[in-house]
C-alpha cells in the first residue's frame, strides 16, 4: 500500500469515528464521557494528525530521494 493511500485511508478513519463519537456525545453527556473524550480521544486525533504531518514530510523526501536516483 503506497504511502498516499495509507494516509488516506488513515483520514477517513479518523473521520469515521470522530463522526461516531459526536452522534454517541448526543446521548452520553455526563462526566465520564468529557472523561473518556480528554483521556483517549483528544490525544488519539492530535496522533494521528501529527501522523498525516510526518506521512507529507516522508512522501516529499521519498519523491526527492526518488528523483536524485534518476
Amino acid at each position: 500500500m503506497s504511502l498516499s493511500a495509507t494516509k488516506s485511508r488513515l483520514a477517513a478513519l479518523t473521520n469515521d469515528l470522530s463522526a461516531r463519537w459526536r452522534e454517541t456525545r448526543e446521548s452520553w453527556r455526563d462526566d465520564r464521557a468529557l472523561e473518556f473524550e480528554q483521556r483517549y480521544l483528544d490525544d488519539l486525533f492530535a496522533g494521528v494528525n501529527n501522523a498525516l504531518n510526518n506521512i507529507d514530510t516522508l512522501e516529499r523526501i521519498l519523491h526527492r530521494v526518488r528523483d536524485d536516483c534518476e
